[in-house]
């Protein structure tokens, strides 16, 4: 299963990150909502755990954009 997770706060990210990782899931992460939008556009994933309030776009817009192209892939805020 691969998963992409999107946090700005860079402990947390890697926290998680590697707890996905060790679970056996292979996570791409990122620390903005532009860059997500990029990794979405590039790559498939099977779930998104997603921040809300992330620089440059948040969350919220972010799943707009991507449901607005189609993208159903579930989030976890």
């Amino acid at each position: 299963m691969r998963v992409l997770v999107v946090e700005d706060e860079k402990n947390l990210n890697r926290i998680i990150s590697e707890l996905m990782e060790d679970e056996g899931y292979s996570v791409d992460s990122c620390f903005n909502g532009a860059d997500a939008l990029e990794y979405t556009l590039a790559a498939r994933y099977d779930v998104m755990i997603l921040d809300i309030m992330l620089p440059k776009l948040d969350g919220l817009e972010l799943v707009r954009r991507l449901r607005s192209h189609g993208d159903t892939t579930p989030v976890l805020f």
